[in-house]
C-alpha cells in the first residue's frame, strides 16, 4: 500500500558541516538533500527563482568529483528551492555519498 510520501528515489540528507554545494551562474547554493533525480537547495539571499525555470550547473560533492546536473524548479518554499533533475546524479554516486557521510559520522543511517 502506498502513501503520499513514498519517493521513488532514495535521498541522502545532508548534515549541515557536510552540505556539498550547486555552482550555477557564478553562485554556490548549499544542497541540503539529494536524491538522483532531486535536489533541494539553500537559496539564504535574494529571490528564488520561479516554478519550472531551468538550472544546470556543477555538484560539488566531497569525497567525489563534480557532477554536472540540469533540471527544473518545482517547489520554492523559501529558503528552499527543489529541483526535478532531467539530467540527475548516477547511482553509484549516490551510494559513494552515503558511504563518505557513514564513515564520517558515527551512528550515521
Amino acid at each position: 500500500m502506498g502513501h503520499d510520501f513514498d519517493r521513488a528515489y532514495y535521498r541522502l540528507v545532508y548534515p549541515i558541516a557536510f552540505r556539498p554545494t550547486f555552482r550555477a551562474g557564478g553562485r554556490a547554493y548549499p544542497v541540503v538533500d539529494l536524491s538522483e533525480e532531486g535536489v533541494r537547495l539553500l537559496f539564504p539571499e535574494g529571490s528564488p527563482p520561479d516554478l519550472e525555470t531551468g538550472l544546470s550547473g556543477l555538484l560539488g560533492l566531497r569525497g567525489g568529483d563534480p557532477v554536472p546536473i540540469e533540471g527544473r524548479v518545482v517547489r520554492v518554499d523559501p529558503p528552499f528551492v527543489s529541483l526535478r533533475l532531467s539530467r540527475g546524479v548516477p547511482f553509484a554516486v549516490m551510494l559513494e555519498q552515503q558511504r563518505f557521510l557513514q564513515h564520517r559520522l558515527i551512528g550515521w543511517r
